[in-house]
């Protein structure tokens, strides 16, 4: 048994000290780059694992005394080039809000916050306090949106103004084909159209050079990816040889037979050295079956990561097999690397808006993280790819049928692309927000509702620190993530003592508990080990539960009390309260524009933490039980109670409460509980005979850090339901590609903002 104080084999153990570093000899293409940083500005196209981290620290290394700028897009990026610069005291490396955060003297964790100093800007343009730079290194700018390319011209700007009007030299790094963030924003163009837009910034001249030799990639994954989803362009080279591909077709639901085919090479490689690559991860049942089995069957260690919205955690997914989506595992290689989703289903599920007659960039990508081996998975209903090589693809790759049928033709390129609103037909409400840019939430919010910090962030010596991964195999420093259960078991603890049942956890509250224990160490390990399993079957994942299975569960205990009780105080003097309520609108209809009378339908469901209600005919009050055993009869009574007084029309005043366990509480939370009390509303207005339904009240609670936001809808139901129809037409409608001179007109006007 794993407990709390075997923990203190610390994260830190698995993050290596930064070395003094010492660049390898430099390919003939980094010279060239390395030259010409120091006299003119470059534009580096540089493929997959061809050492654009690497280039850069060349640069800094020729050029030890001056100082110089990394910009990377991602936190774990940063995180490593600052270790391997870390012997070079004139470089700075930083994130793009981190720069903005250091730009402006502020915290800027997103662009929410960024769009206010963008505000503030206008007035009063940013100063830059620190030394100069004489050279700026952009990295992975085929991600670069409209509001990072603002603060990248800001942050120039500012240091040439610093420099007494000496202009720093840009260096800029990318891959077109690896621009996979369209959805926030993205365009590839800030990269290849660098010269053009950037021109009025730094005076010197441009040259455009490539990074093509990938040393991550062998000669058979290279000429793989390009003989077969290029089309046969020779687009990367690889350094060193290996296996052929494999390309697996077959029914991806025959788990048994799949397991057959890939345990010796996982057991081959490594689960250490091994990634299973998705386009996504939810509700994707041949994938959660095959990891189930991998994990019961073969007890083999998987990490699987559901949300794409945060980074990989390095201690949670080192020494186990990697499951992630594409965008997550970006940046990331492993020696064997699994794909699903090579197939036409891609275009019908996935891509739905995107030409196929060309490799998507998320599955040139996906194609592109293997060191060593490349195993493409086919599901035999779907058709290959149509831009495909299938010759070049037998020729090219181990071909391994598993399926009752011939592989299908490939479908025919040139499907009329669906421009517009394309509503799926179930939406989770939980899953809104998920790749909607934040200006446009801002903007959504700021229409429709007005939100009060009606309880600011407590002290930070008051933040419950409970933490978000705990070790779980000292021997092999396994790690899994937690924070997903404290919020739940939190939660769950606040239901149980106030009312004696445990919905929050999938429990039935008219059926008898299992025995819960009244020790307090002993309760809170039981309910994080409860909501282990309940996650488990929502999510269908289930290789944490198994994994944990000897785990003491025992790292909340101390925290939990206060949790409780600071979420506790929140409902002082409720009437009465529901737990994890599920709420549904089957027949939601979405116009698909404002006002028109074109519409869509879909079905929207969530389901919300906690509903509050209060009133006279309250059933239970806050004194009502606080010690924590309700029994099933007494449950019953409630139950029957409730249904008598919780109809719409009987004056309750109703709130809903979505409650975060989160470092900061953000827009995101905001929409999402806006979408939970338009549910609610139309569920109550569906049981109600005459009249509407009052909107409820609307809460944020943060427990970790005490905020509170009271959400109050401009214009009612009406508000509720716009905020709900423009964010799902924000993230399902497809407009394309802006034209180049549009793209370069909107440069124009960023630039301006920047210069005025």
């Amino acid at each position: 048994m794993l407990g709390r104080r075997q923990l203190a084999t610390a994260t830190a153990t698995a993050t290596e000290t930064a070395p003094t570093p010492s660049p390898g000899a430099p390919s003939a293409e980094q010279q060239a780059i390395v030259r010409l940083s120091r006299t003119q500005n470059v534009v580096v196209s540089a493929r997959p694992g061809a050492g654009k981290t690497a280039t850069a620290e060349q640069i800094v290394a020729a050029n030890p005394n001056r100082p110089i700028a990394v910009i990377t897009y991602s936190k774990r990026l940063q995180l490593e080039t600052a270790r391997r610069l870390g012997g070079y005291p004139s470089c700075d490396v930083y994130t793009f809000h981190g720069m903005a955060g250091r730009l402006f003297s502020a915290v800027v964790y997103n662009d929410s916050l960024l769009f206010v100093y963008r505000n503030q800007a206008v007035a009063t343009p940013p100063t830059w306090t620190g030394e100069p730079y004489e050279i700026i290194i952009l990295d992975e700018m085929q991600d670069c949106t409209e509001p990072l390319f603002w603060l990248v011209c800001t942050f120039i700007s500012s240091v040439t103004r610093a420099a007494e009007g000496r202009a720093p030299r840009i260096v800029v790094l990318g891959d077109e084909r690896q621009a996979i963030y369209d959805f926030k924003g993205a365009d590839a163009r800030f990269l290849s159209l660098a010269p053009t837009i950037l021109t009025t910034l730094s005076p010197y001249p441009w040259t455009q050079l490539p990074l093509s030799k990938s040393f991550r990639l062998s000669h058979e994954t290279s000429d793989f990816t390009n003989k077969v989803f290029l089309g046969g362009e020779n687009y990367i080279t690889g350094s060193h040889h290996g296996p052929k591909p494999l390309y697996i077709h077959g029914n991806l639901f025959d788990v048994e037979t799949i397991a057959q085919q890939l345990v010796p090479l996982i057991l081959k490689y490594g689960p250490e050295c091994t990634a299973i690559l998705a386009p996504t991860i939810r509700n994707n049942t041949p994938l959660s079956t095959l990891t189930n089995h991998l994990s019961r069957f073969y007890g083999l260690p998987v990490a699987v990561s559901i949300s794409d919205e945060v980074s990989l955690d390095e201690h949670v997914v080192a020494g186990k097999i990697c499951v992630s989506t594409i965008h997550q595992f970006k940046g990331n290689e492993r020696d064997l690397v699994i794909v699903y989703g090579v197939d036409n289903g891609y275009f019908k599920f996935i891509g739905r808006d995107l030409p196929d007659d060309r490799c998507p960039n998320a599955i040139f990508v996906a194609l592109t993280r293997a060191r060593k081996q490349l195993v493409a998975m086919h599901d035999y209903r779907q058709r290959p790819m149509p831009f495909v090589n299938m010759e070049e693809l037998h020729e090219k790759a181990q071909y391994i049928d598993f399926s009752d049928a011939d592989m299908q033709d490939p479908a025919a390129v040139g499907r009329p692309i669906p421009l517009g609103l394309l509503l799926p037909r179930n939406v989770h409400a939980s899953l809104v927000v998920r790749h909607v840019p934040d200006q446009i939430l801002d903007a959504v919010c700021k229409t429709h509702l007005d939100i009060t910090v009606a309880a600011p962030p407590l002290p930070q010596s008051e933040h419950i620190g409970a933490p978000d991964k705990v070790l779980t195999d000292a021997a092999k420093l396994h790690h899994e993530a937690v924070s997903d259960l404290n919020s739940l078991a939190v939660v769950a603890e606040h239901e149980f003592t106030r009312l004696g049942t445990l919905t929050t956890l999938g429990f039935d509250p008219d059926a008898p508990l299992p025995a819960v224990p009244s020790d307090p160490e002993a309760r809170a390990a039981w309910l994080c080990r409860q909501a282990c399993g309940y996650e488990a079957n929502v999510s269908g994942y289930k290789s944490r539960h198994i994994q944990m299975q000897g785990h003491d569960f025992d790292w909340l205990d101390e925290f939990l009390e206060v949790a409780r009780d600071r979420l506790a105080e929140q409902f002082d003097g409720a009437g009465r309260l529901e737990f994890e309520v599920k709420l549904r609108d089957s027949t939601l209809r979405v116009p698909n524009e404002p006002g028109s009378n074109k519409k869509q339908t879909t079905c929207l469901a969530g389901r919300v933490d906690i509903v509050r209600y209060d009133n006279s005919m309250a059933v239970l009050t806050q004194d009502d039980d606080v010690s924590g055993t309700v029994t099933k009869r007494r449950r019953k009574k409630k139950a029957a109670k409730t249904a008598a007084t919780g109809r719409s029309g009987d004056g309750e005043v109703v709130s809903i409460w979505e409650i975060k366990m989160a470092a900061k509480l953000v827009v995101e939370h905001v929409i999402q509980a806006c979408i939970y009390a338009y549910l609610w509303t139309v569920c109550a207005q569906n049981g109600r005979r005459g009249g509407l339904v009052p909107v409820p009240g609307i809460v944020l609670f943060n427990v970790r850090d005490g905020e509170r936001w009271e959400i109050h809808p401009k214009d009612g139901t009406e508000s509720l339901r716009n905020v709900v129809e423009e964010v799902l037409r924000a993230k399902h409608t497809s407009r394309g590609m802006p034209t180049t001179e549009e793209f370069l007109e909107k440069c124009i006007k960023t630039m301006a903002e920047v210069e005025r």
